[in-house]
């Protein structure tokens, strides 16, 4: 009799830890669920963001076509100029 006592401690012991172990589990399958819906809501985030993105690349590309397929030279030749100017001012800027 107190050898079956002790085998039935032993297995509520046991029962105990399992039950400790499916607690800590269960607790990090909801860590885990909470890291999941915010990783999916910054990849909806980013989603949008490279829609709106893309859409201002093409608005650029068609002006940029729309650039290129007029023969005028000297709003090419400005433009060049322009940008010259600019990375000239970029330079002076980063190295004074």
């Amino acid at each position: 009799m107190e050898q079956h006592k002790h085998i039935l401690n032993e297995q509520d012991d046991h029962l105990n830890e399992i039950a400790d172990i499916a607690n800590r589990l269960h607790h990090a399958a909801i860590n885990i669920n909470v890291e999941i819906d915010d990783q999916g809501n910054k990849i909806k985030q980013l989603d949008v963001e490279m829609d709106k993105t893309q859409k201002k690349m093409n608005f650029v590309q068609k002006k940029l076509g729309d650039l290129l397929k007029t023969n005028d030279q000297s709003q090419i030749c400005t433009i060049l100029i322009l940008f010259g100017t600019l990375c000239a001012l970029i330079f002076l800027l980063i190295y004074t």
